[in-house]
């Protein structure tokens, strides 16, 4: 989430019949018959595969586009050894280590192998060769007459240039960084910083303080979304249906990402909130991670979290006769159901329940344990929450509503 790379060494065996991650890569390229191109690259002088060092190497080339080239095996590897020579506030390397002015796990973006790293994002009170930048030039030049580069002064300080500039390109390069390329560097150099394999583009912009990837503006009009500024849509299961007559969703989407996509046409259906009257709300909790598959199977974490639940208000419980701890069926608009157990409390509305995210194991109230290899059962199982999460889709990403929706409950 800081952007930063972490190396880490094993500690233990795989377990059971499990394997490493490439293991089963490798072993299923040799059975549909292209394990030997899959692992070209990733061998040595001797054809040994060098894992995960030769990987490393090949990601720190491809995500070039991105500007991670810095990130080597070798580099990692010295910073996790190097742990108590970094800042604990600032995350940079103390004076006079092997470590000395680079930021811990080399932050994004890392353009060359001699980069730092870079602490904050659009930092230009930073030189670039200290984590500094602007925004990237992504949306073009101009937009509707507007130029889309930086402002004259809104640049990273010490650099060639003192305002806005286009990604760097092998076309433009000498003329923005004030630079004349050889014969034989621009024999070698790829037509843009994203695809520089020499990666010279990126190294001559470190030298004159530039960021390859330009500095423009930052866009604030999203002129490529149907919403070009945010506004105010109700949810598709909206608790005021009024209100989705005055804020409607968006259009059905026939082929969003080859899927017929429901939006305002569902939401204008019915009302939903007269059959489930609830708002649901799904969130983390602070001893377990995502859906749980590591954070559940220790005994310690789970000993904090044993049940799956929800939270309900006292007046919610009091009004369909549950009590705390009691067990409780939750139904979604899908003609989904969960049941788990109701801690009432009043730390969410009398018109909410929260539900974690982070057990599985039991579906709609079948125990589905079972299915569990021998002696991998996590230590607590129950229901997931998104059995009961409601439909609906963004409308630029097609990423799944998972966080909210309405349901009902009643006591099981």
């Amino acid at each position: 989430t800081n952007r930063s790379g972490q190396w880490r060494s094993q500690v233990v065996e795989p377990l059971f019949e499990s394997m490493p991650d490439q293991e089963i890569l490798f072993e299923l390229a040799k059975r549909i018959g292209f394990y030997d191109e899959l692992t070209r690259t990733i061998r040595d002088s001797e054809g040994k595969i060098e894992w995960p060092e030769a990987a490393t190497r090949e990601i720190a080339s491809i995500v070039k586009s991105i500007g991670l080239t810095g990130w080597t095996p070798e580099r990692l590897k010295r910073h996790q050894a190097n742990w108590d020579k970094f800042d604990e506030k600032t995350l940079m390397g103390k004076e006079g280590t092997e470590v000395a002015g680079e930021y811990y796990g080399l932050p994004w973006p890392c353009w060359t192998e001699k980069h730092p790293g870079s602490p904050n994002l659009y930092d230009i009170n930073k030189p670039v060769m200290q984590g500094g930048m602007g925004f990237r030039n992504r949306f073009g030049l101009e937009h509707n007459g507007v130029n889309q580069l930086a402002a004259d002064g809104s640049a990273p300080v010490g650099g060639a240039q003192s305002g806005g500039y286009p990604e760097i390109k092998k076309d433009n390069i000498e003329k923005i960084l004030g630079i004349t390329l050889t014969d034989e560097e621009r024999e070698k150099m790829g037509a843009t910083w994203a695809t520089d394999a020499s990666n010279i583009i990126a190294e001559k912009c470190m030298e004159k303080g530039i960021a390859p990837y330009g500095n423009a503006r930052a866009r604030a009009i999203v002129w490529t979304f149907v919403d070009q500024i945010p506004q105010h849509r109700e949810p598709l299961h909206t608790p005021r249906q009024d209100l989705a007559q005055k804020y409607p969703s968006f259009e059905d989407k026939p082929n969003h990402y080859r899927v017929f996509t429901k939006y305002k046409s569902l939401q204008l259906s019915k009302d939903f909130s007269k059959e489930f009257p609830i708002n649901l709300t799904t969130g983390r909790l602070v001893n377990f991670s995502g859906a749980g598959m590591e954070t559940r199977a220790s005994m310690y974490l789970s000993r904090l979290t044993p049940e799956m639940f929800a939270d309900i208000h006292p007046e919610l419980a009091a009004k369909h006769g549950i009590k705390h701890w009691d067990f409780v069926w939750i139904h979604a608009p899908e003609g989904t159901k969960i049941k788990v157990r109701a801690r009432v409390v009043p730390s969410v509305k009398a018109d909410t329940i929260f539900l974690p995210f982070h057990w599985a194991g039991y579906m709609q109230g079948v125990d589905m344990t079972g299915n569990f290899p021998d002696g991998t059962k996590p230590y607590t199982v129950g229901e997931c929450a998104n059995t009961v999460t409601n439909y609906g889709y963004d409308i630029v990403t097609q990423i799944p509503e998972t966080k909210s929706g309405l349901c009902r409950i009643e006591k099981a």
